[in-house]
């Protein structure tokens, strides 16, 4: 460590109380806190009744979801609820520390341990917490925490930063670490930072009625969901649809319009400029393409997408294209589903690609004109679209029980007769899915029961306000679902 950076250090021990202060509220009101808080202040109590084996944790998503924002808050955990001393605790950014010389996150807490503790990584006397950001600009982060790892059992520490951090290959360090990957905020969680925590305790029966295609308990759901909002202060009627469009991340909540479109744009920006290039073979060329592929998902309507036809509009060659798609999977900015079909003939077929949250696809459309080219109706129910496809793909992620999402591919000439998605829990039989901002009738949905021997279907649709089963066919309001 050079001269620069010890003293950016020595800042950080002395400045953190107030600034984590300053940074937790907006005017007089303190920040909400996302589940996955809870989470992780339960891997940290663990750790101070003695647990070591949950004490490397790596907090890896896009940017602007909050992961700052969280150690700010473990911070002030540990300061106010649990009494640790500020010189216990190590907070800093890896962006910041690069400004001044290589980032090198072993020599940093090694300084540290020999500023502020008189010893060395392996004889701390007492726990000690370091909490990271932006930690894969090290571009051994792992390794280094691996180090640190194994060279004390007082040490807890918390890595947060780009999805890149997810594409390490260092297994040694993958058997240490506990990966809990940040997403775009869900609608509940939104609602649960804006206008105050409540215990989203209908989410399980929502899937359940999904899955099981049982309704008896809907009126409950719907009840339950009713006292939710009404202990809301002054809820914007308007809230979902404004989601939609400009939800997914706490910067919307203190945003003008305008303000959050300029945000994500940059904060996309910043990913494929930034995140991209902590990737080995990324160029200016790569970027270039990559942002013109982003804009061409964000306008088309929902559908198949293959790389030749990429390749072909882009007069750029597949395996570029392929790489690209590839690398922005990875950083998560896009997701893909495959066809509802064998697996031998779904690696011969193109996969339908969404946007991590529908406020994503929204904002790239502004950002090159008017989104409201079309009627007004089909272009929410796209956006609308985008969400129940992140919302079960999200599902899979975070359950150990496989939720698998498809498109229905049954009729290719005449796709109009394809329901939107098919979801499937573990081995059971698939669930057709079809998704509309208006009128839906039950033909479609009917068909695909039909057609893969399905014991019900759901249609997703503001036709309806409450859960209502007719039939075989459950209608759900878009609202209910976002609770899942």
């Amino acid at each position: 460590m050079n001269e620069l950076q010890e003293r950016y250090i020595r800042n950080q021990i002395l400045t953190m109380p107030m600034k984590v202060t300053q940074d937790l509220t907006n005017g007089d009101k303190k920040f909400n806190k996302r589940s996955d808080y809870d989470n992780i202040i339960g891997y940290v109590d663990n750790f101070l009744k003695g647990e070591n084996i949950n004490r490397f944790l790596v907090l890896p998503g896009l940017r602007d979801v909050g992961k700052t924002t969280m150690l700010f808050q473990v911070y002030e955990y540990l300061t106010k609820e649990k009494n640790i001393t500020p010189q216990n605790i190590l907070y800093f950014d890896c962006n910041r520390l690069k400004k001044t010389g290589k980032v090198d996150i072993f020599d940093v807490v090694s300084y540290y341990s020999e500023t502020f503790h008189n010893s060395i990584i392996e004889t701390l006397s007492q726990p000690v917490f370091i909490l990271i950001d932006e930690a894969q600009h090290d571009k051994e982060w792992d390794f280094n925490g691996k180090l640190i790892f194994d060279a004390s059992r007082n040490v807890f520490m918390i890595f947060s930063g780009s999805s890149a951090l997810k594409l390490s290959n260092n297994t040694d360090a993958a058997r240490r670490l506990l990966n809990i990957p940040i997403y775009p905020l869900t609608y509940s969680q939104h609602l649960k930072l804006k206008y105050g925590n409540f215990k989203n305790d209908i989410s399980d029966s929502i899937i359940k009625m999904i899955f099981d295609g049982k309704t008896q308990n809907s009126a409950e759901v719907e009840r339950r969901m009713f006292n939710i909002y009404s202990n809301f202060q002054n809820f914007n009627v308007s809230e979902w649809n404004h989601f939609l469009q400009f939800g997914g991340f706490p910067l919307s909540f203190h945003q003008t319009d305008d303000e959050i479109t300029q945000k994500i744009v940059n904060m996309v920006d910043n990913v494929v400029k930034s995140d991209m290039n902590d990737i080995e073979g990324v160029n200016i060329d790569t970027q270039d393409l990559a942002f013109k592929i982003l804009h061409y998902l964000a306008f088309q309507n929902p559908g198949e997408v293959s790389i030749g036809s990429l390749s072909n509009h882009f007069d750029a060659k597949k395996p570029l294209v392929s790489k690209i798609i590839n690398i922005l999977e990875k950083i998560e900015l896009i997701f893909h589903i495959e066809p509802f079909t064998s697996s031998v003939k779904r690696t011969t077929k193109p996969n339908e690609y969404f946007f991590a949250t529908s406020s994503l696809k929204h904002n790239l459309i502004l950002d090159l004109g008017n989104a409201m080219l079309e009627d007004k109706r089909a272009y929410m129910g796209k956006l609308l679209e985008n969400y129940v496809a992140s919302s079960f793909h999200n599902l899979d992620n975070r359950s150990s029980i496989s939720y698998k999402t498809y498109y229905d591919d049954s009729k290719k000439k005449s796709s109009s007769q394809n329901v939107d998605f098919i979801v499937q829990r573990g081995l059971e039989k698939p669930i057709p899915i079809e998704v509309s901002c208006g009128d839906k009738n039950q033909s479609q949905i009917k068909r695909a029961i039909n057609r893969y021997n399905s014991p019900h279907g759901i249609i997703i649709s503001n036709t309806t306000a409450n859960i209502v089963k007719n039939d075989n066919v459950i209608y759900m309001p878009p609202e209910i679902f976002a609770f899942m």
